[in-house]
């Protein structure tokens, strides 16, 4: 099993610096969340290569009807030395972690998460390494409604 991640990276000089990495193995989570707390990396969007794709009915990608896309939405971050992770899928309404209180808000282009939201970056690669090898939302984190 590999999911692909795809993040933004801040940069003054090129508007559309980004970064990529597929992760087959958990080693390779920790090795993604490393470069996730790098300078200027966001959060990253993920998409396990072992789930459906759907129709893409609403036209998100194109004209609608025409496109597959995946059956899930997740992202991670890592801010100020917390990660954060959203997930929804047709199961579950989208979501995000319940963390420690202390965790800051962080708010990207494209995914908020709350204030109260992070977790410890251990925490996040354990659920992470759960994603990779079930393809499900990870039950060894608490969620709540986003």
């Amino acid at each position: 099993m590999s999911f692909t991640a795809v993040w933004p990276i801040e940069n003054e000089h090129d508007a559309d610096a980004a970064d990529e990495m597929t992760v087959g193995a958990p080693e390779d989570v920790d090795t993604l969340l490393t470069r996730l707390a790098g300078p200027g990396a966001g959060p990253a969007v993920i998409e396990h290569q072992d789930r459906e794709l759907i129709t893409d009915t609403e036209g998100l990608l194109g004209a609608p009807g025409t496109t597959k896309i995946p059956d899930h939405d997740v992202a991670a971050a890592v801010y100020q030395g917390f990660g954060y992770l959203t997930y929804a899928d047709p199961d579950h309404d989208y979501s995000t972690l319940q963390g420690d209180p202390a965790s800051p808000e962080y708010r990207s282009e494209y995914v908020d998460y709350p204030a109260g939201a992070g977790v410890p970056v251990e925490v996040l690669a354990a659920a992470l390494k759960e994603f990779l090898a079930t393809a499900q939302r990870p039950t060894s984190v608490r969620w709540q409604a986003a």
